[in-house]
């Protein structure tokens, strides 16, 4: 190869690997809240637009078989969206069944909480394929919601994702409930100073530190009557972006 066509190849590649590099952090950094609040809409779901009283309480990492069930026991009739692993589904289909028959709904949080940043393109596309097939069979309807381990995306999930009839969803506040100094109260409290209309909350209903689920669980009764007292109810995630566009109307 002539010197010449060295140096434009090699110039080529720099220029390739630096657009890829880009891309790859323009969408990760989807995570960050500027990044949330420039891409939140049609791209990626962070909160909703909505005159009603309504916002989604959702929980990631589970299904959990030890605490779950507790969790659903909590919420009552307070509807909500757990984002499921897929390998957690196929490991207690029956749980995973349990909570879409107990008003709530199953979305995909992939199909291991490894994150994308680690996973090349063909990996994290067969990854996301079998979440979502595992939701489905387990469940009896395929997940409207995708929200990736850490929230962060990768350019392959990021395409992927709606390919599946999946919405990329992050969150509008978290309670970072995974803590080790995040007490009930605590989450409590962090929860309900962003709760509003339109809200995405994320918790919780398995891993984090040792106890973290627990200390969740003990929350939650003190976050719905806080919502109540505030006047908000939550409902899924599908109804949620519904009272979105009927408030567009």
């Amino acid at each position: 190869m002539r010197p010449g066509n060295a140096v434009a190849v090699a110039a080529g590649a720099g220029l390739a690997a630096s657009v890829a590099a880009a891309g790859y952090w323009g969408v990760a950094a989807a995570v960050t809240r500027p990044g949330r609040r420039l891409l939140d809409g049609r791209l990626l779901l962070c909160s909703v637009r909505t005159d009603k009283p309504l916002l989604a309480l959702t929980f990631d990492d589970g299904p959990d078989p030890s605490v779950t069930e507790r969790f659903l026991a909590a919420l009552d009739a307070a509807p909500c969206t757990f984002f499921a692993l897929g390998i957690r589904v196929r490991r207690a289909p029956r749980l995973a069944a349990e909570i879409v028959a107990s008003g709530h709904e199953l979305a995909c949080h992939g199909d291991t909480h490894q994150s994308l940043a680690s996973l090349p393109p063909a990996a994290t596309a067969a990854a996301l394929r079998r979440a979502h097939d595992s939701i489905t069979e387990a469940c009896g309807q395929p997940p409207r919601f995708y929200r990736p381990a850490y929230g962060v995306f990768n350019l392959a999930g990021w395409a992927v994702a709606p390919r599946l009839g999946m919405r990329r969803t992050l969150w509008s506040a978290w309670a970072r409930d995974w803590e080790q100094r995040a007490t009930p109260a605590l989450i409590t409290a962090r929860i309900l100073a962003a709760a509003e209309p339109g809200a995405i909350l994320l918790l919780h209903d398995a891993d984090g530190n040792p106890g973290a689920p627990e200390r969740t669980l003990t929350a939650l009764p003190l976050i719905l009557n806080g919502l109540r007292e505030r006047g908000l109810r939550t409902v899924t995630l599908t109804e949620l972006v519904a009272a979105e566009d009927e408030s567009g109307r």
